[in-house]
């Protein structure tokens, strides 16, 4: 007669109010930790914000606006009065590694917050290299270091 082998499935517990709370309040930082190589595991604030940029629908959004950077730059959009506009001489020069990055991004499986988190703040940090001229960060290595940080290490 067989022992019974069946393995017993973890259930996380709850995050808890303040843990969500902190990621939604302290998301822009939490990115940036994400980011950096901080482990989504290291704490429920950061397990619930890497949870959130992974997940397809917001990779999807993330996606779009880089394509939607790409398509008005190179079309030759006219420069918002409202917005930071996009340094046109980078966004031309990164195209193929931006595009890459969004294609990476929309498709569907698994990946790593780190990559994410990395494409998500060069899209909106009006500091960095897609939109700040006096920025010392190159556009083309920050979109290839991003895409491939997507991928989950073994």
């Amino acid at each position: 007669m067989q022992a019974n082998t069946a393995s017993k499935i973890e259930i996380a517990p709850d995050p808890g109010l303040w843990a969500r709370l902190s990621a939604r309040l302290r998301s822009r930082r939490l990115d940036r930790a994400l980011a950096g190589g901080a482990s989504p595991e290291a704490a429920a604030p950061l397990a619930l914000r890497a949870r959130r940029l992974t997940a397809l629908s917001r990779r999807r959004v993330i996606a779009d606006g880089l394509r939607r950077v790409i398509r008005d730059t190179c079309r030759g959009a006219p420069p918002s009065t409202v917005l930071t506009s996009p340094r046109v001489a980078q966004v031309v020069a990164a195209s193929d590694d931006l595009s890459r990055l969004a294609e990476t991004l929309a498709t569907p499986g698994p990946v790593a917050a780190r990559g994410v988190a990395q494409a998500w703040i060069l899209l909106t940090d009006g500091t960095g290299p897609l939109y700040n001229a006096s920025s010392t960060s190159n556009l083309r290595a920050r979109a290839a270091g991003a895409a491939g940080y997507l991928r989950l290490e073994d």
